[in-house]
C-alpha cells in the first residue's frame, strides 16, 4: 500500500498552486485570447474580455499568496512565510513582482480600461462611426483611442512582468523543490506506523463516511413517498388498463363509419395510458437508482460492528488497570511535583544568593576600575600637555637650527668683511645650541620617568586581575558551592524525568489531537460538500421562475376549443401537482392534436379550393360563350338592321328572314341545343321539329305586326341584366379566392409557428429524453429535422416548411454566421481542432463539468505516478543497500 504522508507537507500543494499559475498565464496570454480575437468579432471579443479579466486577475492575485504560504523550504531553509522572507532573492522579489504586477491590474488598470471602453462606445453613439473606421475621426475618439493603447499596453506589459517573474521563481526553484519533496519522501518512509491499525481506523471512517452520505433519516421519507406514488401509480394503471379493455371491447362491436370516428379517442386513450406506464417507469427507475448509488459504495456494517463489540468488550477488560495506573501515576506525579516544587524554591533562593554576591563582587571591580581610569585619565592628560609642550619646543627648536643654517650659508658666501658678525653669530648660536641639548636631556629623563610610571601602572593592574581571578578559583573551591552544584544535578536530572513524562503526555496528546484533526478534516469535507452542492443549486430560485414562465407561457393548456377537458386536468393537476415532463406531454398531445385539425381543416379548405377553381372555370369557360354568343348576336343585329333599311317590303323582308332563319333553323340540329337568342329573335320556343311552314307564317305575322327593334332592346336588356348578374357572381368568386388565399396565408403562417414549435419541443426532447413510444419526439433527434405524427405528410411538405422557416431567419443573424463560418474557415488546421474542441467543452454545462473533472484526475494521476516512481526508486535503493550489506557481512 503507497504511503500517502507526502500530502501532509506542502510540497504538493505548492506544486499545484505554481502550475495552476503558469498555466493560467499561459493559456490567457498566449492561445485563449489570441484564439477568440481571431474568432469572434470585436463587440463580443470585448464583452468576452471585460468578463474574463477580473476572474483572471483575481486569481493571479490570490495564486502568489498561496505560493508564499505553501512555501516548502528545505533541509537549511524554513517553510512558509519565514523561508520567504529570508530567501529574498530566489523567493520574495518574484512572488512579489507577480502579486504587484496582477493587483495592478485588478485595482487600476483593469478598471481604467474598461472605462475608456465605455467611454469610447458612447463616442460611437454621438459619432455614428465605429472607433476602427478609417479617418477622419473625432478628436474626442482619437483621445479615447490613445488612452486606450496606453492603458492596454501597460496592463500587457505588467501581464508579461508577472508571467517572467514566474517562470524565473519556477526556473529558480525547481532544484529546492525536488530536494524538499525527496526529504518528505524519506521522513515519510522512515517513520513508523502499525499498518493494521491504521487500516483498521481507515475502513471505519469510510464506513462512517459511507453510511452518512447515505442519510438514512431524509432517504427513507423519500423512499416513503415514492412508495405512495408507485401504488397509486399501481391503482391508476389497473382502472386505466380495464377502462382501456372496455372501450377496445366496444370499439370492435362498432361499424366501420362509427370507428372512424371513436378512432381518435381510442387512441389518446392508449396514449395516455402509455404516458402513465412510462411515468410509473421513470419513477421507479429513478428510486431504484437513487437507492442504488446511495447503497453501492458503503460497506457491509456487519463485520464492522462485531469488531466495534470485541473492541469493547475489550475496553471494559482493560479499562479498570488503565485507571488504577494512572491513579498511581497521577498520586506519583504529585509526589515529584511538591519535591520538584521545594528544590526549586531552594534553587531559587541559592540562585538569589549567589547573584547578590555576584552584584557586589561587580560592584567593587567597577568601583576599582573607576578609580583606576580616573587616575589614568589624569596621567594620561599630564603626558598629553607635556608632549605638547615638547612638540613644540622641538618645532622652535627646529625653527633656529634651520635660521642657523641658513646664516651659516650666507656668511660663509659673503667675505672677509664679515668675518667678525660671523664670529659674533657663531657665539649666538652655540650657546642657544647649550640650551637645546640641556632641554633634550631633560625632556629625555621625563620620558624616562613616564616609563617607569607606566611600567609599575601596568604591573599593578596585573596584580588587581590576578587577584579577582584568585578570588574565583577560591568561590568554586568553596564546599557550599559544590553542595550547590550537586543539588542542582539532581535538580536537573528530576527536570528531565519530568521532560520525559511530558513527552509522553505530549505524544497523546498529539494522538488526541490527531483525531480531532481528523474529524475536523471529515467535517470540513464534508461542509465543503455541502458548499459545493449548494453553490450547484443556487440557481434554484431562478430557475424555478423560468420553470413556471415556461410553464404559464409555452405549455398552458388554456385554449377555448377543449374548456371543459382543460378545467378536468386543471382540476387534477393542482391536486396531484403536474412536473415540467408531464406538461411537455400534455403540451405536445395537444400540438399534435391541433395539428392534425389543422391539417384536416387544411385538407378540406384544399379541396373547397379545388371546387372553386373548377367553379370559376367552368364560370370563365361559361362567360366566353356568352361573349362570343354576343358578339354573334350584334353582327346578326347588325347584318338585320343593314337588310331592314335596304328592304321595306314585307316581302323581301319574309323571304329574307326565312331564308335566315331557315338557315339558323336548319344549322341549329348541328350544334346541338337552340340559343335563347336566336328563339329570341324568332319569337319561338326552342323546339326543333318545328315545320318550316310553320316558322314562315310566324315570321310573317311578326314582320307584319310590329318591328323587330322592341324584341331587340328587351334582348338588349335582358343581356344587360345577365351581365350585371354575371359580374356580381364574378366579384362573388374573386372575393371568395381572396379569402381563400388569406386563409392559406394564415394557415402557411400557422404550420411556419407550428414547425417551429416542434423545433423547439425537439430540441427540448433530445435534452430530456422521453421513453413514451407514441411521442412525436424521440430521443436524440436532430433538432433540424421534426418528426411529424402523421404518417401522411409527405418530405417536400417539411423541406418546403424548413425553407420557408430558413427564410424567415434574420438576416443579421444569417450574416453572423456567415461571418463565423469565414473567420472559422480562415482558421489554421490546429486552431480549427482547438477551437472545435473548446466549443464543445462550453457547450453546456455537463461538459463543462465533465472537462473539469478530467483535469483533476489527469493531475491527481500524475502527482501518484511521480510519488509512486519515487517511492519504487527509495525501495530500490533500499534493496540495493540490503544486498550490499549482506555482501558485506557474509565476505
Amino acid at each position: 500500500m503507497a504511503d500517502i504522508s507526502i500530502f501532509n507537507t506542502r510540497a504538493p500543494y505548492h506544486i499545484t498552486c505554481f502550475g495552476l499559475l503558469t498555466g493560467t498565464q499561459f493559456f490567457q496570454s498566449f492561445v485563449g485570447s489570441i484564439i477568440a480575437y481571431k474568432t469572434l468579432p470585436r463587440p463580443q471579443f470585448s464583452q468576452l474580455q471585460q468578463k474574463t479579466f477580473p476572474v483572471y486577475f483575481s486569481l493571479q492575485a490570490v495564486l502568489p499568496v498561496l505560493l508564499a504560504l505553501t512555501y516548502p523550504g528545505s533541509r537549511s531553509r524554513a517553510s512558509g512565510l519565514e523561508g520567504v522572507l529570508k530567501d529574498k532573492r530566489g523567493v520574495l522579489v518574484p512572488v512579489t513582482i507577480t502579486f504587484v504586477t496582477s493587483l495592478l491590474n485588478l485595482l487600476i488598470v483593469g478598471p481604467a480600461t474598461t472605462s475608456v471602453m465605455r467611454e469610447r462606445k458612447v463616442q460611437e453613439t454621438r459619432d455614428g462611426k465605429k472607433y476602427s473606421d478609417p479617418s477622419p475621426q473625432s478628436e474626442e475618439m482619437q483621445k479615447l483611442n490613445r488612452h486606450f493603447g496606453i492603458w492596454h499596453s501597460l496592463s500587457s506589459f505588467l501581464n508579461l512582468a508577472g508571467f517572467i517573474s514566474t517562470i524565473g521563481y519556477g526556473e529558480i526553484n525547481v532544484n529546492m523543490a525536488d530536494k524538499s519533496t525527496g526529504a518528505s519522501l524519506a521522513k515519510a518512509v522512515e517513520i513508523p506506523i502499525n499498518q493494521n491499525q491504521q487500516e483498521e481506523t481507515n475502513k471505519f471512517q469510510k464506513a462512517i463516511s459511507a453510511w452518512r452520505n447515505i442519510d438514512l433519516t431524509s432517504l427513507i421519507p423519500s423512499l416513503d413517498s415514492t412508495a405512495s406514488e408507485i401504488i397509486r401509480y399501481q391503482r391508476d394503471s389497473t382502472l386505466q388498463r380495464k377502462e382501456l379493455s372496455q372501450r377496445t371491447k366496444e370499439f370492435r362491436k362498432l361499424n366501420d363509419t362509427s370507428k372512424l370516428v371513436e378512432i381518435r379517442a381510442l387512441l389518446k386513450n392508449y396514449q395516455s395510458f402509455i404516458d402513465l406506464l412510462t411515468n410509473h417507469i421513470k419513477s421507479t427507475n429513478s428510486a431504484y437508482l437513487s437507492v442504488y448509488s446511495s447503497l453501492s459504495e458503503a460497506p457491509d456494517p456487519y463485520p464492522l460492528l462485531e469488531a466495534s463489540v470485541d473492541s469493547l468488550l475489550l475496553s471494559e477488560d482493560t479499562l479498570p488497570k488503565v485507571l488504577s495506573e494512572n491513579k498511581d501515576l497521577q498520586k506519583s506525579v504529585k509526589i515529584f511535583t511538591a519535591q520538584l516544587e521545594e528544590t526549586e524554591s531552594k534553587l531559587q533562593v541559592e540562585r538569589s544568593l549567589r547573584i547578590s554576591s555576584e552584584e557586589k563582587i561587580e560592584a567593587k571591580v567597577k568601583e576599582v576600575e573607576a578609580a583606576w581610569a580616573e587616575v589614568l585619565e589624569e596621567k594620561k592628560d599630564d603626558w598629553e600637555a607635556k608632549e605638547k609642550f615638547l612638540e613644540e619646543k622641538i618645532e622652535s627648536q627646529e625653527r633656529l637650527i634651520n635660521e642657523i643654517k641658513a646664516s651659516y650659508e650666507v656668511s660663509r658666501r659673503l667675505g672677509e668683511s664679515e668675518q667678525n658678525e660671523n664670529g659674533q653669530v657663531s657665539l649666538v648660536t652655540s650657546a642657544e645650541m647649550e640650551m637645546i641639548s640641556s632641554d633634550l636631556e631633560r625632556t629625555s629623563t621625563r620620558l624616562a620617568e613616564v616609563e617607569a610610571r607606566n611600567e609599575q601602572l601596568r604591573l599593578e593592574i596585573v596584580q588587581s586581575t590576578s587577584h579577582s581571578v584568585s578570588q574565583s578559583f577560591a568561590l568554586e573551591d568553596d564546599p557550599g558551592y559544590m553542595r550547590m552544584r550537586s543539588e542542582n544535578a539532581s535538580l536537573l536530572r528530576k527536570i528531565e524525568a519530568s521532560r520525559v513524562e511530558r513527552d509522553v503526555k505530549k505524544r497523546e496528546l498529539d494522538g488526541k489531537i490527531r483525531t480531532l484533526e481528523r474529524e475536523i478534516s471529515l467535517l470540513k469535507e464534508e461542509r465543503d460538500n455541502l458548499k459545493s452542492k449548494v453553490q450547484k443549486w443556487c440557481d434554484y430560485e431562478e430557475l424555478k421562475n423560468e420553470l413556471d414562465i415556461l410553464k404559464s407561457v409555452e405549455f398552458s393548456m388554456g385554449d377555448d376549443d377543449d374548456a371543459v377537458e382543460t378545467l378536468s386536468t386543471d382540476q387534477t393537476s393542482k391536486v396531484k401537482g403536474e412536473t415540467l415532463e408531464q406538461l411537455l406531454l400534455s403540451r405536445n398531445k395537444k400540438v399534435t392534436d391541433e395539428l392534425t385539425v389543422l391539417r384536416v381543416s387544411h385538407s378540406d379548405l384544399v379541396t373547397q379550393i379545388h371546387k372553386m377553381k373548377e367553379e370559376l372555370s367552368k364560370a370563365n369557360s361559361d362567360l366566353e360563350k356568352l361573349q362570343h354568343l354576343n358578339s354573334r348576336l350584334e353582327n346578326d343585329l347588325a347584318s338585320v338592321h343593314e337588310t331592314a333599311n335596304t328592304y321595306k317590303s314585307s316581302i323581301s323582308i319574309s323571304g329574307n328572314h326565312g331564308t335566315y332563319y331557315s338557315q339558323s333553323s336548319t344549322n341549329l340540329p348541328r350544334q346541338g341545343e337552340t340559343s335563347p337568342t336566336s328563339s329570341m329573335i324568332s319569337g319561338f320556343g326552342p323546339k326543333l321539329h318545328t315545320s318550316q311552314s310553320e316558322t314562315m307564317r310566324s315570321i310573317d305575322s311578326v314582320g307584319a305586326g310590329s318591328t323587330i327593334l322592341p324584341m331587340i332592346t328587351a334582348q338588349r336588356d335582358r343581356f344587360k341584366k345577365r351581365n350585371t348578374q354575371l359580374e356580381n357572381e364574378l366579384s362573388e368568386a374573386q372575393s371568395t379566392v381572396s379569402s381563400l388565399r388569406h386563409e392559406i396565408a394564415y394557415l402557411q403562417r400557422d404550420n411556419m409557428n407550428l414547425y417551429e414549435k416542434t423545433r423547439f419541443v425537439s430540441s427540448y426532447s433530445k435534452a430530456v429524453p422521453s421513453s413514451s413510444p407514441l411521442s412525436p419526439f424521440s430521443t436524440g433527434a436532430d433538432p433540424s429535422t421534426v418528426k411529424m405524427v402523421n404518417s401522411g405528410s409527405s418530405g417536400s411538405s417539411l423541406n418546403r416548411y424548413r425553407s420557408a422557416y430558413e427564410s424567415n431567419i434574420s438576416p443579421f443573424a444569417a450574416f453572423r454566421g456567415r461571418e463565423s463560418a469565414r473567420a472559422y474557415k480562415r482558421m489554421s488546421l490546429p486552431e480549427r481542432i482547438i477551437f472545435s474542441i473548446t466549443r464543445l467543452v462550453l457547450a453546456t454545462r455537463l461538459n463543462r463539468n465533465l472537462f473539469t473533472a478530467y483535469c483533476a484526475i489527469l493531475h491527481l494521476l500524475v502527482f501518484f505516478s511521480l510519488y509512486w516512481l519515487g517511492s519504487m526508486e527509495s525501495e530500490q535503493k533500499r534493496h540495493k543497500v540490503g544486498l550490499g550489506g549482506a555482501a558485506v557481512s557474509s565476505g
